[in-house]
Order: C-alpha cells, then structure tokens, then sequence
C-alpha cells in the first residue's frame, strides 16, 4: 500500500498518510493493553467448556473497546483541521479528509484483534489465517485501483491518500463484520451489527453538535477544543447512563458501581 501511495501520490501523499497513521497507532494503544488479558480469560473458559462466559466476555469487550475507539473519533474528527495545525502545522491541513477518515480506522480495528484473539484462544488458527489471507490479497487489488492513475494499462481512481484510508476503513469493516458473523455461527451466539452504526454515528454528530456551539465562542482555538470537549465528554457521559446496555453491552448497576469506584479513586 505504501510503495503504490509513494508511487503513484508522492512524498505530499505519503506524508498526509503518515501523519493520520501515527494518529491512529495512539488509539489503539487501549486495544493492545486489553487484548491480552482478554485472550487469557477466552482460552480458560474454552478450556473448561464454559461457552456463557465466553459469549459475555467477547460481547462485552467488543463493546467496551468498540465505544473507546469512537468517542475518541467523535472528538477528533470535528476538529480535524484545528488538531493539524496545531500538532504539525498548516501544511498538512490539506491532508484532512485523510485525516478525518483515517480517525475511524481503530474503531473497527479493536473488533479484529478481538475477533482474532478468539480464533486463536479456541485453537482454530487456521480458520484466522484463512481470512487474514483472503483479504490481505483482496485489500491489495483494491489499493491498486484506488491508487493507480487513469492513464495506466489498468486504469485506476488517482484517489491518492484519501483514496487509501478508504480502502483501509471500508475493507476492514468489510473483514470485521464477515470475521463477527463466523465467530457467531461457530457458537451459535447471536450476531449484531447495528450497534456500530449507531454508536459511531451517535458519536460523530456529537462531536459536531459540541463543536458547532463552542467554536464561534472563544477566540482561542485552545479554549474551544477544550470547552467542547468536557461538553462533549458530559453528553456521551449522559447517553451511557440512559442506555449502557446498548452502548457499551453492561448493565446499569455495572456502570454506577464503575462510576463509584471512579469517584472513590478521585475522593
């Protein structure tokens, strides 16, 4: 994918990807610090046959690390060109659609190492390999025509960087979701998908609302990231406690005994 980007978009290109990667690589930072407890906790219930806990973990881990990834795009993503400027000056403002699109590439990544980890902890590796393999070959068909120029004896979209976190988000959920439903059928779980939708859109619009009523607030750009931010933060703060079932896959007396420990820790 890089070599094609390098390739055929240019240092300008490979820069405004590079930039949103690194980005990206600090959210999933929540995902690898569970994945291995996670994995550890799925083997030992397979281990002993325990099918419930294994369905309640996964679910309710997915979930959890599901809703990290998009409240940390819900925040970002209204700010986009402000985090740019800020962070690696106005020069790369003009990669911000790859910015913004790349922002929501961890929120389905969680939900394939998670599914990955089950594969694996279950002793069915081969099945993982297989689809990893199927669509790390698909995924590089579709970079190349999403990367290569029209002119070229297979004409492509010249969508250069943007045209790759495309690829990146869109196969991925594509892989997830497919991954999901096998890991359902293999145990007979129930498969849900509509969750995603709504809890990252729920986060996006948000995010935006936030934005719209403290950006003409302040003149400092600083006051208003921050403003909106603890605003933001407050509202999704509120839907999780109408609905934490829904959005994180817990119950209520679970989110207020967390919200107690929480308390406690800060007291």
């Amino acid at each position: 994918d890089r070599w094609m980007l390098q390739l055929w978009g240019g240092n300008e290109e490979q820069a405004y990807y590079a930039v949103a990667k690194n980005f990206v690589y600090i959210v999933l930072l929540a995902t690898m610090s569970i994945l291995r407890i996670f994995w550890k906790e799925i083997a030992e219930a397979h281990h002993h046959g325990n099918v419930d806990k294994m369905q309640h973990l996964y679910q309710k881990t997915t979930r959890i690390l599901y809703f990290i990834g998009a409240f940390i795009a819900g925040a970002l993503i209204p700010w986009s060109a402000e985090i740019l400027n800020i962070t690696v000056g106005d020069k790369y403002i003009d990669g911000k659609i790859t910015f913004m699109i790349m922002l929501v590439y961890p929120v389905h990544q969680s939900m394939g190492q998670i599914g990955g980890a089950v594969l694996f902890a279950t002793e069915k590796s081969k099945l993982q390999t297989i689809i990893g393999s199927i669509f790390m070959l698909t995924s590089l068909l579709v970079a190349y025509f999403v990367l290569a120029p029209s002119n070229s004896p297979i004409p492509g979209f010249n969508l250069a960087s943007e045209g790759l976190a495309w690829k990146m988000v869109v196969m991925q959920f594509i892989q997830v979701n497919i991954l999901a439903y096998i890991i359902a059928r293999i145990f007979n779980w129930h498969y849900k998908w509509v969750y995603q939708i709504v809890v990252l859109g729920g986060a996006i619009f948000i995010g935006y609302f936030t934005k719209f009523l403290t950006f003409e607030m302040f003149t400092s750009v600083y006051a208003s990231i921050a403003i909106g931010s603890f605003i933001y933060f407050i509202m999704i703060l509120f839907l999780i406690y109408l609905y934490p079932a829904q959005i994180l896959g817990i119950t209520k007396q679970e989110f207020n005994s967390f919200l107690s420990n929480v308390y406690s820790k800060l007291a």
